[in-house]
């Protein structure tokens, strides 16, 4: 069985440390946590589903654009012709410096106390799982919190590439709150790409949605040259995600979605509910979120194999009873309190 590496973050006095490792799986709870529209203005800081970033390193991909690897560098091309946008850089020695950084970020030390941060509760998949071409979640979005508080909340599945200093992960989001970039008291939907604590992050534009809405999250992926892997995230609309099978109904529009090329092979699996600036229990919504219709797919043609999943859950923060249960291969439900 695949288990977490130690823990990487932690509270020191009223100070909170951002060292988020990019093996998720390996955030501890953080009992001081700002609002994230206080740390945007006093910081300068993203909190991104990867963790606090400088603003300068969160970057939108607009419709038209991907994401791709070309030699060491990481460029935005433009997808019909495939020109160069935007270099971000030589990703290995951005990744260099990651792993040698032990910087820290102290944010405001005027927050009150709060419930825990980051990572609350989630499942990962017990081992990696190889070639993967498709992986969707059906969840609703669920109702608004009863209080207000700036409180940032993210529900999602994701893929990972692994468990070091340099991972990324792909996630199709439903978020809560304000992170210092988008969003505020309600609903919102994107696509991110993040990586090491120095990597450039990325993102498509965000989109509205409302308590209600069943939602697909879904990631696809394409061979792609010396064993690395071409992948999409975007979201669907569905009709009834509580039913067995799909239900589609649209697809969220391709601004909204984010393509890389090119990029390291993703094989860890999750369903996670992350966390900041909790300050009550009802700062939560009411309920469950249950991640239902959990579907991997590996291989490509017209017959892709239906990938047999064991999902561990993980309970890092318990504060008002948070919590992960695993009702089959097929479904985890997330529990707010």
């Amino acid at each position: 069985m695949k288990h977490i590496s130690s823990i990487r973050t932690g509270i020191v006095a009223l100070a909170v440390l951002f060292s988020f490792s990019c093996k998720k799986a390996a955030i501890t709870p953080i009992n001081q946590s700002p609002d994230a529209s206080k740390v945007a203005t006093q910081e300068d800081m993203v909190i991104t589903p990867f963790g606090a970033r400088p603003a300068s390193q969160v970057h939108q991909i607009e419709s038209g654009y991907a994401l791709t690897y070309q030699g060491n560098h990481l460029v935005k091309v433009q997808s019909q012709t495939g020109k160069v946008a935007e270099d971000f850089g030589d990703q290995l020695q951005i990744q260099k410096a990651a792993e040698q950084s032990k910087k820290t970020t102290s944010l405001s030390t005027s927050a009150l106390p709060g419930l825990g941060s980051g990572w609350i509760t989630y499942a990962q998949n017990d081992v990696p799982v190889s070639g993967i071409t498709g992986f969707s979640t059906d969840w609703i979005v669920p109702s608004n919190p009863p209080a207000n508080n700036g409180q940032l909340l993210y529900l999602f599945n994701g893929l990972q590439d692994g468990f070091s200093a340099t991972s990324h992960i792909l996630q199709p989001v439903l978020q809560y709150g304000n992170n210092g970039r988008f969003g505020g008291n309600y609903w919102a939907i994107n696509n991110w790409y993040v990586s090491c604590q120095t990597c450039p992050v990325f993102y498509g534009t965000p989109i509205t949605v409302t308590p209600g809405t069943g939602l697909t999250g879904n990631m696809s992926g394409t061979a792609a040259t010396g064993g690395n892997y071409n992948y999409t995230s975007k979201f669907w609309e569905v009709d009834n995600p509580t039913a067995p099978g799909p239900h589609r109904i649209h697809y969220y529009p391709d601004n909204n979605s984010i393509t890389v090329n090119n990029v390291p092979e993703m094989q860890y699996i999750f369903e996670t509910m992350e966390a900041y600036n909790m300050q009550q229990s009802s700062n939560y919504p009411n309920g469950v979120c249950a991640m239902t219709n959990i579907q991997v797919l590996t291989g490509g043609g017209r017959r892709p194999v239906v990938a047999n999943l064991n999902f561990i859950p993980y309970n890092v923060v318990t504060d008002v009873g948070q919590h992960t249960t695993v009702v089959s291969n097929r479904e985890v439900d997330l529990y707010f309190h």
